[in-house]
């Protein structure tokens, strides 16, 4: 390989390298931030984390509810090491939960949430709207502080180091032969894809507790 093309490949290949590192710093930043789209319920209006809501409308009254749901949300079953929530506040309109156990730790994604805030309000004979705020403060700050150990102290230092070795010992190399190992400077990729995964894992958690709440609300209330 001409040393002109192990340099273009070398600066093509760290220059993409770096603008994947900015993406990864940039949304690690960004985790947990909310959007500019307003929930329709909030735990905090003072807080700048996303948080999920919705509603539904089920069969019964708030007090049945509302209890039923308070039930099912501490009961021991919900976790296979013992209860997960606390119940901070329980009446017949309002119900506000908020996580005593583990973030992650053998549990599904669906329970990833760490506080959640539930209202409810007759809609008409024996129907219920229940609507619902789910807030994920303290899995956000274990992924952002797990994200920005993996972008600072893996991926800037890989892609300098990796980098220093390819140019000083493969791209200036005399021998054309060494100078097609330049192909290796690649292997920052490695150090470079972990906090997508840690995003990806905050994703599937807001996803998929959505759905794992509507369902429990719909079971308790059948």
């Amino acid at each position: 390989m001409e040393t002109n093309t192990a340099c273009l490949t070398f600066v093509l290949i760290m220059a993409i390298g770096f603008l994947v590192w900015i993406l990864s710093l940039a949304k690690a930043l960004r985790l947990g931030r909310a959007t500019n789209r307003p929930d329709r319920m909030s735990l905090d209006p003072s807080t700048e984390l996303h948080a999920e809501s919705g509603e539904l409308t089920v069969r019964g009254t708030p007090d049945a509810v509302s209890t039923a749901l308070a039930n099912a949300l501490r009961q021991p079953g919900i976790a296979p090491f013992g209860t997960l929530f606390t119940v901070i506040e329980h009446s017949a309109d309002r119900l506000v939960v908020k996580k005593t156990g583990p973030v992650l730790c053998n549990q599904p994604p669906g329970l990833y949430f760490s506080e959640a805030e539930f209202r409810f309000a007759p809609t008409g004979i024996d129907t219920v709207q229940v609507s619902y705020c789910l807030g994920y403060s303290r899995i956000v700050r274990v992924l952002k502080k797990t994200a920005m150990c993996i972008v600072w102290g893996a991926g800037l230092p890989t892609m300098l180091l990796v980098g220093s070795l390819m140019w000083f010992l493969v791209v200036r190399s005399e021998n054309p032969t060494v100078r097609w190992q330049v192909f290796q400077t690649l292997h920052i990729a490695h150090a470079l894809w972990p906090p997508f995964l840690v995003m990806w894992f905050y994703g599937v958690g807001r996803r998929r507790s959505r759905s794992f709440v509507e369902n429990l609300i719909t079971s308790v209330a059948s």
